[in-house]
């Protein structure tokens, strides 16, 4: 599930890398060839690379996206400060300001030829920020089985507890049967 505009956050960047993979879909893979990866990188806004992805970028995304999964999957800051920091160095995440349409942007790491580096250092900064301003409490992991949706809370009483409105719909339904059934 995409949340926002990926094109232009980087958490939900990390969303979107993350959810290329999840149990509840059939098939679970949504990365499975490179003609895939160039519509994913296409949806997030990634033209260029979208252009030039070829095998190796594939490979790469996919290992960045169990790197990501981490984050969303552990409750300890440090280990997902790890996980982050250990992408950030190995993408080499440099800051660099850029003008692009009249106005600058700060844009870490290399640009869209090198795929999941790019991917990697947009992603891994924006989670690091939020887990300096807010811990690992706002990523959560989907609360309705079977699905594995990672998510970024943005509520204020950090209150989400599903990655979509259907799997929230679809766990309201089964709480229903379930409660009339006990009555029944």
């Amino acid at each position: 599930m995409i949340l926002g505009n990926p094109a232009e956050s980087g958490t939900d960047l990390a969303v979107a890398i993350v959810n290329t993979w999840d149990t509840y879909d059939d098939p679970s893979e949504h990365l499975p060839d490179v003609a895939r990866l160039r519509r994913f990188l296409r949806i997030v806004g990634r033209e260029q690379a979208a252009r030039v992805a070829g095998d190796r970028d594939l490979r790469e995304v996919k290992r960045l996206r169990g790197r990501l999964r981490v984050v969303f999957e552990t409750r300890d800051p440090a280990e997902a400060a790890d996980a982050l920091n250990e992408i950030l160095a190995d993408v080499k995440a440099v800051p660099h300001l850029e003008e692009a349409d009249g106005s600058w942007t700060v844009r870490f790491g290399p640009g869209e030829e090198a795929i999941a580096a790019h991917l990697g250092a947009t992603a891994a900064a924006a989670l690091a920020e939020v887990v300096r301003a807010h811990g690992v409490s706002r990523f959560g992991i989907c609360s309705a089985p079977p699905c594995t949706g990672a998510f970024v809370d943005r509520t204020k009483n950090r209150s989400k507890r599903y990655c979509c409105e259907l799997c929230a719909d679809r766990a309201a339904q089964q709480h229903h049967r379930a409660r009339r059934r006990r009555g029944a």
